[in-house]
């Protein structure tokens, strides 16, 4: 996993590829809480891309057991700023709830977050 922010720009780029079992991906939790909770202390507003294209999940049911954590983490009232994340895979091109869309295209993502700015 790998944390980069976007030179020029308040979007945080996370590159969640890998081989992703249950125990790493809370454990890549824990890091990603503490970081974006030490960015929210310097910002009112957090603009993630997450980056699952390279991503593989040792079962389905590992991906949404993770996901379902990840939800209840990484939130507006838990980081204690507005969050907006974008996330970009493979085959999803949708939007879920007002401030998470799915984007096949990072420039898409990136104009997206721009525009909800």
């Amino acid at each position: 996993m790998e944390f980069k922010n976007l030179e020029d720009e308040n979007i945080y780029i996370i590159d969640y590829s890998g081989f992703i079992t249950y125990d790493k991906g809370i454990s890549n939790m824990d890091y990603l809480e503490t970081k974006l909770k030490e960015l929210s202390l310097k910002n009112n507003r957090l603009n993630i891309i997450f980056d699952v294209q390279n991503t593989q999940w040792e079962s389905i049911e590992i991906h949404n057991d993770l996901s379902r954590i990840a939800r209840k983490i990484f939130n507006s009232q838990n980081l204690n700023c507005d969050l907006y994340t974008a996330i970009l895979n493979k085959e999803i091109n949708d939007s879920t709830i007002d401030n998470e869309h799915w984007f096949i295209r990072k420039q898409d993502a990136i104009e997206w977050l721009r525009s909800v700015q």
